[in-house]
């Protein structure tokens, strides 16, 4: 029988949509099935795209591909209840052509990218939700969807972090996501007037601004960031929950976004701003995430699929993964079809693309990251820790003043932080972060 196709990739996010690119314009007979009704139209993902990855196939992709502002600025902070305490870091190579990083709202790029797979002559098929893989024994050989079987040699799995095609199958045996590697994004975007995100956000015409937060002012046990960026005409925000900590606790993560919108800090910001999108997603992060395999007969997995989402609580990066283990999966894949086998071990070329590109390498260094990142007293103690002395720092009331070894002191002991547990932490963050 002969195999309909070279290729089949699932998911047009970025990973299935670079893949598809380099697979197309490697001569490979390439099918790229998206389940939403088009690419981009359930990706609820974005924030700032660090896009290099794209330059081998794509060279002006930063001209021509539809971002929103070139960002300018990276804010990091604790917010309290009615406090918040940041750092701003801006870089003046971020203000030179190409840019380095940009926001960007998946729908648009998503699309944009699926456009260009079409017409480097991938068959692009919205709306088929492929049911399951189709396993000839040990090995992958096409998709199965509404009782119809489609073949190739090589699938390329990138359906996002709930992956629906590996759960409970040989790739990830367990018939959910590990909950200490899953975490629930939930996201809206907010119209706002250009000129009035120039201002408020203090950034030129075509400039964005980007920042994460750590919320100390969520209920006791909740550990959840924050995060805002701006687009050309909106302004998107959100909070990454761990959604272990959520629970048997009766909160809601909308409560929690809500919450977050009203600080003072946040809410003067968004002053007349309307609501256009609403929407939740799950993340798979981190080393911990990672499927039994990333590849074998017939199959290789990449993106959010294979838990490429880095996340330290200062950075957080997905999107240039995806890009760049899709891109390994092409290549691997039109080697495979070059020389006529696609079994585990000439897909083994694919894990050394990983290596060697630092994919594997930066997730296994950080192996131990979540156990840091979601540490309880982060979000509990040391945000009142640090607004706190702060506030002594820079309140008035007409009191001798201290010096500030001693501030920090007696907010420490105010705080209920123990001296050892504050140096035990602070040794793990630099350490493991």
């Amino acid at each position: 029988m002969t195999d309909e196709f070279d290729v089949i990739v699932v998911g047009a996010g970025l990973a299935g949509c670079a893949a598809a690119i380099r697979l197309a314009k490697g001569g490979a007979n390439v099918l790229l099935a998206e389940r939403g009704s088009e690419p981009g139209a359930k990706n609820l993902s974005g924030g700032v795209f660090w896009g290099h990855d794209l330059d081998s196939i794509l060279p002006n992709w930063w001209h021509e591909m539809p971002l929103e502002r070139h960002i300018v600025r990276k804010r990091f902070g604790f917010l309290t209840a009615d406090r918040a305490l940041s750092i701003d870091f801006e870089d003046g190579d971020w203000r030179k052509e190409p840019y380095v990083g940009h926001s960007v709202l998946r729908a648009r790029t998503d699309a944009w990218l699926a456009h260009q797979a079409e017409a480097a002559g991938a068959t692009v098929v919205p709306s088929v939700p492929v049911d399951r893989l189709n396993w000839e024994g040990n090995r992958v050989h096409g998709v199965v969807q509404g009782g119809e079987t489609m073949t190739a040699p090589v699938t390329i799995i990138a359906d996002g972090a709930n992956s629906r095609l590996t759960l409970g199958t040989p790739i990830r045996p367990e018939s959910h996501l590990p909950p200490e590697a899953t975490e629930l994004g939930i996201k809206e975007v907010l119209r706002l007037d250009p000129a009035l995100i120039e201002d408020r956000f203090q950034v030129g015409p075509g400039e964005g601004h980007a920042e994460e937060w750590v919320t100390g002012m969520f209920p006791p046990g909740v550990l959840a960031g924050g995060f805002l960026y701006t687009n050309r005409d909106t302004v998107s925000l959100g909070l990454i929950v761990n959604i272990a900590s959520l629970y048997d606790r009766g909160v809601y993560s909308t409560d929690l976004v809500e919450q977050f919108k009203l600080h003072p800090t946040i809410a003067s910001r968004l002053k007349g701003a309307e609501l256009v999108e609403y929407g939740a997603k799950l993340l798979s992060t981190g080393w911990a995430s990672r499927p039994a395999a990333f590849h074998g007969d017939g199959w290789m997995i990449a993106g959010d699929a294979a838990g490429f989402v880095f996340s330290n609580g200062l950075v957080i990066q997905g999107m240039n993964y995806a890009v760049r283990s899709g891109l390994a999966a092409a290549e691997t894949a039109l080697e495979a079809k070059s020389g006529g086998n696609a079994s585990a071990a000439r897909l083994a070329a694919y894990d050394h693309r990983l290596e060697t590109s630092g994919v594997l390498g930066d997730f296994r260094d950080f192996e131990r990251l979540d156990r840091v990142k979601w540490n309880p007293r982060i979000y509990a103690e040391y945000p009142k820790l640090v607004t706190e002395l702060f506030h002594a720092m820079m309140t008035e009331t007409g009191a001798p003043k201290q010096k500030m070894w001693k501030l920090a002191m007696e907010t420490r002991k105010s705080s209920g932080v123990s001296m050892t547990r504050l140096i035990r932490d602070g040794v793990e963050v630099l350490w493991n972060a």
